[in-house]
């Protein structure tokens, strides 16, 4: 293929003949070993007339599998309105800004890119589109990897305060919608120090990390929440409860499953926990008064040595 151009052509059409033989070899060259993957469509019909190793490499394709499709068959629906605005931008601007999709590959898999094109014209006339397609499956790993450190503990690898602070926002717009309540829980291990003291600093993470597993195993998956606050404190958030007693049963099972012994490396290990619980409305509608009331009730449960579970205002 050979892009039509009338700049500094010559009057002899031999010379002409062999500037575009020269232009299409340099182009042939620069498209095939391109590391960048390139495609080049048919702008009327949408079907690729040349696809390079890169994109071949990448999607399991042989040549003319890739050359059978358009562009339409290897993109998967939801990019259809994408396609659309770059069809508009082709045919306005002459070409469209680099905007991130995926191919369907061979195998059924998905592979992400970075697409950007150009409106072009072959030397028989024919309107094309070149697409620069850039690889960003590493890109891609590597914010996910940056949004994991933001949210997650790196430790236990549980929502952090950050996370389990936009999920409580969250349930307080629902509760407010449907006139649901929940319950947060502020979680400490008793003596936790002299704990984490006598096993060492390996020996205390993992001791947080097997508290942390013992707490997720006892949520309902998809309503419940647990995150790590630092040190030996997690925060709980237990959507679509439907009273404060319900609450009051489950931080119960949640002391006695932490009561029973750990096996940390050689030694066993027991500590116990203590639970403070707010609900929402009841104790409060906005998250630093459930936050502030759950602390009070978790501080009375550790003024009565700990190992247990109270309710905000259930003491007075």
């Amino acid at each position: 293929m050979t892009i039509k151009t009338d700049r500094h052509r010559p009057e002899d059409p031999r010379a002409f003949e062999e500037m575009l033989l020269r232009s299409e070899a340099k182009f042939s060259t620069l498209f095939n070993a391109s590391p960048l993957g390139m495609t080049v469509v048919d702008a009327e019909t949408g079907r690729f007339l040349n696809v390079n190793k890169a994109v071949l490499n990448a999607t399991g394709y042989t040549e003319d599998e890739f050359l059978s499709f358009s562009y339409w068959d290897i993109t998967p629906e939801k990019y259809r309105d994408q396609e659309l605005q770059q069809l508009i931008d082709l045919k306005e601007k002459g070409r469209f800004s680099p905007n991130r999709k995926e191919y369907i590959c061979k195998d059924g898999s998905l592979f992400p890119i970075s697409i950007s094109g150009v409106a072009l014209v072959d030397t028989d006339g024919k309107e094309i589109v070149l697409g620069l397609i850039e690889d960003i499956s590493e890109r891609l790993a590597h914010e996910k990897e940056l949004e994991r450190l933001a949210l997650y503990d790196t430790l236990t690898n549980l929502p952090n305060r950050r996370l389990i602070t936009e999920r409580i926002g969250q349930a307080i717009a629902k509760s407010q919608r449907d006139r649901s309540i929940f319950a947060i829980f502020v979680l400490d291990l008793d003596n936790f120090k002299p704990v984490n003291d006598n096993l060492g600093h390996y020996g205390g993470d993992e001791l947080l990390k097997e508290t942390a597993l013992r707490i997720k195993s006892l949520l309902r998956r998809g309503t419940d929440s647990v995150s790590r606050h630092g040190g030996d404190e997690f925060l709980l958030l237990l959507t679509d409860i439907k009273t404060q007693d319900e609450a009051r049963r489950i931080a119960k099972s949640i002391c006695k499953a932490l009561a029973k012994p750990f096996q940390i490396e050689d030694e066993v290990v027991t500590v116990s926990a203590s639970i403070g619980i707010a609900v929402y409305p009841d104790h409060g509608t906005d998250q630093i008064t459930l936050f502030r009331n759950a602390d009070k009730a978790l501080s009375r449960v550790k003024e009565e040595h700990g190992n247990g579970c109270k309710v905000f205002g259930s003491y007075y």
